[in-house]
């Protein structure tokens, strides 16, 4: 079986978004939710969403807008069968 990779968030993946509000630059959330985390840089968003991502089995995403992914760190195991 040939493995098609993902072109959008799955449930639970980490999804880090650029804001314009000055008092920090990128929120973390989770797939479907409020951003939960602000950052002030993108190393530090990075940085915590692949810590959230290795113990969680997920995959970190940005988008600007909500509609165009770009993954980041593909955590999640590839089944074989």
């Amino acid at each position: 079986m040939v493995h098609i990779p993902s072109l959008s968030p799955k449930i639970g993946d980490v999804i880090l978004r650029r804001t314009n509000d000055a008092s920090y630059r990128y929120t973390l959330t989770t797939t479907g939710e409020a951003p939960q985390i602000a950052c002030a840089t993108f190393e530090e968003a990075i940085a915590r969403a692949d810590a959230f991502a290795q113990s969680h089995n997920v995959e970190v995403w940005h988008t600007d807008d909500g509609h165009v992914f770009t993954r980041l760190v593909e955590r999640r195991a590839v089944s074989s069968t």
